[in-house]
This record gives structure tokens, C-alpha cells and sequence, in this order.
């Protein structure tokens, strides 16, 4: 059995392997809280009766277990309703504007109360535990707020990132999730530029997300982030957009390396650090 790559075994504690003759309901139990959210006394039998060898596979090898839970309705881009947004609040008359914002305002509540159901459902309810525990995880860890997105969608499509790649590449998962437009609102990486390259987002991969403090330099930073220039939001579109003319491409160092890295550059400067497997093996 292997979790991002590496064999794993059913473990009791932090080193000790759990032995056959002890696997029993109450251990059962113990691994769906654990892997999961609990579950009803049916599940826990049929967890148990698979031995702790196949409950294992039962909840890493997830994506052998179809789910059929369907999206939103709303989960997918609207150019049309971004486009008219555009439009009114630069032609629009103050009160045109003030009756829109009202308008998308109360839309994107509906939806975020909507999206909070529907994940809700899928961790109390879902055919794969491990999955959305993963999915809790990875939302805590990149932590952002509906407060600032202000965007349904960019909310459910975060999220349906750390399901997609909930025990998937590292790597990817940083590039995805750097790269996500929920991340590039957030941490303000799509107003970066080459003249003024924000530093949020690269600050946040070293100290929060990938390495920790002590690990990096001040100077990393800043050369992160002239890396990071050209990673921008398509606001129309809903997603995420490279821009040439807005990338630093001099020369930088950074972690001990010198070259015109660029944001895919970088990322793959961090997970070349042994610090990065230590830290999020850590926080896992």
C-alpha cells in the first residue's frame, strides 16, 4: 500500500504496527475517526471485516470507489455575467452600480451557503473518507477566506483542488494551488509586477505552506517574487492567466540557486529542499 508514493502500514501510535489479532470493531472505529469522519455502525463492521490489510486499501485506494456526487450547478466559469460586471461598473450610472452589487452580493451568499451544504454532505455522507479528510486538510493548510475571493466559484474550485490532488504530487499540488484563483486573490499575486513584484505568495510558500521558518532568507523572498511576476487572474475568464509582460526576467538567486527562474521555476526549487518533505510529512 503506498500514500504519496511511499508503503505505509495500518499503524497504532506513532511507530508501532498494529498486529492482526488486535484488529477488531473498536480499532475499526478508531481508523474511520481517524481517516475519515466516524461513520455509522454499519460501516464500521463492514471496515472491520475487511482486516486491517484491506481497510487500508479500502481508504487510500479511493478512486477505485466511483462518487457520484454531482458539482453545483454554478461550479464552473460565467463569462457572460463577468462580462456584464465589467461593463456596468465602467458605464454603468451610480445607481445601475449600486442595484448590481446588491445583486451579486446576495448571489454569492446563496452559493457559499450552498457550497458550505454540499461539502458538508460529502465528508458526512461521501463514499471516500480519506478523500475529503485529505480535502479538510489541504484547506487548512492554504488557508483563504470567502471574505476577500468574494466569489462562489472560486471557492468550490479551490476545493475541488485538494480533492483532485488530496494524496497526489506535492509539487503539483503547490503549482495548482499558487496558481489558483482564490491563491492569486488572496495573497494578491495577480496585482504582482515586475516593477513592484508582491511578495505574499512567495513569503507564504516558505514560511506556512512548504519549508517553515529558519529555512529561508529575506533575500529568498524577494527573489521569489520577482519569479512569481506574471502569474495574474483572468477576471472574465474566472481563471488563471500567464502574462510575459509582467514577468521579472533577470536573473535571481534564491535557496542557493541562480538563474531566470520563473513561478514553475521556483516551485520546483522548494520541493527540492529535504526541508519540504520534513514539513508537510510533519504537519500531515
Amino acid at each position: 500500500m503506498k500514500l504519496f508514493g511511499r508503503p505505509i502500514r495500518l499503524m497504532n501510535g506513532m511507530l508501532k504496527e498494529l498486529s492482526s489479532d488486535r484488529w477488531n470493531y473498536s480499532t475499526a472505529a478508531h481508523l474511520l475517526n481517524r481517516a475519515g469522519f466516524g461513520g455509522a455502525p454499519a460501516e464500521v463492521r463492514q471496515l472491520a471485516e475487511l482486516g486491517p490489510e484491506g481497510a487500508v486499501d479500502f481508504l487510500v485506494d479511493y478512486e477505485k470507489i466511483p462518487d457520484p456526487t454531482p458539482n453545483p450547478e454554478w461550479a464552473q466559469p460565467e463569462p457572460d455575467r463577468m462580462r456584464r460586471l465589467y461593463e456596468v461598473n465602467r458605464t454603468g450610472t451610480p445607481e445601475e452600480k449600486r442595484q448590481l452589487q446588491q445583486e451579486t452580493q446576495q448571489l454569492q451568499r446563496r452559493r457559499l451557503t450552498e457550497l458550505r451544504g454540499w461539502w458538508l454532505q460529502r465528508m458526512a455522507r461521501g463514499p471516500r473518507p480519506l478523500q475529503e479528510k485529505m480535502t479538510l486538510f489541504w484547506h487548512g493548510h492554504f488557508a483563504t477566506s470567502f471574505e476577500k475571493v468574494r466569489d462562489a466559484y472560486f471557492m468550490w474550485r479551490q476545493n475541488d483542488i485538494f480533492r483532485r490532488l488530496a494524496t497526489g504530487n506535492w509539487r503539483l499540488l503547490l503549482l495548482e494551488v499558487g496558481q489558483d484563483p482564490a491563491m492569486l486573490v488572496w495573497l494578491d499575486q495577480a496585482q504582482s509586477r515586475r516593477e513592484h513584484p508582491n511578495e505574499n505568495f512567495a513569503r507564504e510558500v516558505m514560511e506556512l505552506f512548504a519549508l517553515g521558518e529558519g529555512h529561508y532568507t529575506e533575500h529568498d523572498i524577494s527573489e521569489a517574487a520577482r519569479a512569481l511576476t506574471g502569474w495574474s487572474l483572468e477576471r472574465q475568464q474566472q481563471s488563471y492567466v500567464y502574462r510575459p509582460f509582467l514577468h521579472d526576467a533577470g536573473i535571481k538567486t534564491i535557496l542557493g540557486r541562480t538563474g531566470d527562474f520563473d513561478g514553475d521555476d521556483f516551485i520546483g526549487l522548494i520541493v527540492a529542499q529535504p526541508q519540504a518533505a520534513k514539513f508537510i510529512t510533519s504537519k500531515i
